[in-house]
């Protein structure tokens, strides 16, 4: 059976080798030299003394021990150097004059602006390349701020600490997940700007843009909560939600909408393909419209800031497309770890974040239980069969994100199922109307018309997760998991899915015995903290 896996998805091969050296070995950097030193001369020693084998399969093991030594060390050697720079370089309580690049967008604080920076240069040179989150007086001077501008700093960081208790939301790991390796606050009179951002930064000009398309919001009277929502679903503009906002949503177990991700990327693809379908009437067009939305795409993800969900949905659509230029089909799975090996290579921090942990989780696990879980029952009424389908997928996408929810937030949300069965169509139907509000708002009557439509959708929504938040027992608070145990629990409904979906009845037997460990586990923790 993995075998057979193996030889559908060859993307498997070269990532999980990747991720292993990233996490086990990324801390042993000669032991990741020896294996590309190793790898490397396995695959020369093999072709040098190819010809001269008596058979094709005497030395066959040979490329594939050193390929996998290649990407073992190639993965520990980039996150090795990724951990390298969010580490605090220099002792503490210590001012340093730096010049730092904004990468980010000011967000507002009650009395501050955060925004996270690079070190472009510094004094004590062992701060460049190191990555901040700065907090900025909140003053008329910090309102004009853009990412892309440089300034001048002078400020004391300090090193990342993470909370006593266990039970709570370590934010600091959060942070260094990200690269950034201490915070600062700085004052009106500690900065000032040295140049700003160059109109040809494409993530500066993305950010202006998506800007002007807020404004266009703004412009039609849509404001307070449901302005911020609308920005959250469409454009990824998740920082003017207010924290009471994000935990209604978290409460009612449905913060994934918040997120634009695979659901916002796949609705702008359907809006593409049904714009450009009269292209298909023509061989040599049918290849210009797949190439115009791989484009299109690309430019939605650029003005949602680049985010790891967009980009990992973004490119795996582009990779369907690509595939309709060659007339091929891709596995669906093979297509989303290809998307997700891409981006490791690129950054292979984004393994830690717990941002791309969950959109990959919860992407994974439709893809490979959705589609045989439905099949299972085939109910003869439309909406019967609709609600059924829409039952399934959001029980996979709860239960893959699940173990690593309760494990970072030791929380889970009780009526998710029933919430989502709303909330997700509810969200797609706001996604059509912002879009079309934003190309058709200029003509009369009718962007009156969607604009009404539009706001009463948002505040109808609005509602509707605030009144499901305050129901009776809406979460399960206070639930504390070991990693072992996150991982236990992966592998019991992995197990489970086999068994079930599969046909499989030796893989009851693994149920068993990931139940029992994790009982073990459980047991062996209760005793050790009493």
């Amino acid at each position: 059976m993995l075998l057979r896996f193996v030889h559908i998805v060859p993307t498997f091969r070269l990532l999980v080798p990747y991720l292993w050296g990233a996490v086990f070995i990324s801390n042993h950097l000669k032991l990741a030299f020896s294996l590309l030193l190793f790898g490397a001369w396995g695959l020369i020693l093999f072709r040098y003394i190819e010809d001269r084998m008596a058979t094709s399969w005497t030395g066959r093991w040979m490329p594939g021990i050193s390929i996998i030594c290649l990407w073992l060390g190639l993965g520990a050697f980039s996150a090795g150097y990724e951990h390298q720079k969010s580490l605090f370089p220099s002792e503490e309580n210590q001012h340093i004059f730096a010049l730092v690049k904004m990468e980010t967008i000011p967000v507002e604080k009650p009395k501050s602006r955060q925004v996270q920076v690079s070190v472009v240069s510094s004094f004590d040179h062992a701060w460049r390349g190191k990555h901040l989150q700065l907090y900025l007086a909140r003053d008329e001077k910090s309102k004009s701020l853009e990412m892309g501008d440089r300034l001048l700093v002078c400020i004391k960081p300090q090193k990342l600490e993470s909370p006593p208790d266990p039970k709570v939301f370590d934010y600091a790991a959060w942070l260094q997940n990200k690269g950034i390796c201490a915070t600062a606050y700085v004052p009106s009179n500690a900065w000032k700007i040295q140049t700003r951002a160059s109109s040809l930064n494409l993530r500066t000009s993305a950010e202006r843009m998506r800007m002007v398309l807020l404004s266009r919001f703004n412009r039609a009277g849509i404001s307070g909560d449901e302005f911020s929502l609308v920005s959250a679903l469409t454009l990824g503009s998740v920082h003017l939600l207010t924290s009471e906002t994000k935990q209604q949503f978290s409460v009612s177990g449905v913060s994934h909408i918040l997120s634009v991700s695979g659901l916002h990327v796949a609705v702008v693809y359907a809006i593409l393909e049904f714009l450009l379908s009269f292209c298909n009437r023509f061989e040599r067009i049918r290849i210009f419209k797949q190439i115009l939305i791989m484009f299109l795409l690309w430019c939605y993800a650029f003005m949602t800031g680049l985010s790891p969900s967009v980009v990992r949905s973004a490119l795996m659509f582009s990779l369907l497309a690509f595939g309709g230029c060659l007339h091929r089909k891709t596995q669906t799975i093979n297509t989303v770890l290809f998307s997700a090996f891409v981006l490791l290579l690129w950054k292979p921090s984004l393994l830690f974040d717990l941002g791309f942990e969950l959109s990959y989780c919860a992407v994974i696990s439709i893809v490979v239980v959705h589609a045989r879980l439905i099949g299972l029952w085939k109910p003869s009424s439309k909406v019967t069969n609709y609600l059924w389908k829409m039952t399934c997928l959001s029980a996979v996408a709860q239960l893959g994100t699940a173990p690593l929810t309760i494990y970072h937030f030791h929380q889970f949300p009780n009526y998710f199922l029933l919430n989502n069965l709303v909330a997700v169509p509810a969200s797609g139907l706001i996604i059509y109307l912002a879009f079309a509000f934003l190309f058709l708002s200029d003509i009369p009557y009718l962007g009156t018309f969607l604009t009404s439509c539009l706001n009463g959708s948002l505040h109808w929504f609005q509602w509707f997760v605030k009144t499901a938040s305050e129901l009776p027992y809406a979460l399960t608070q206070d639930i504390e998991i070991q990693k072992i145990e996150v991982l236990m629990l992966y592998a019991l409904m992995g197990a489970f899915f086999v068994w079930l979906l599969l046909k499989k009845r030796k893989w009851i037997f693994a149920v068993f015995f990931f139940i029992l460990f994790l009982q073990f586990t459980s047991i062996s923790h209760y005793f050790m903290v009493q």
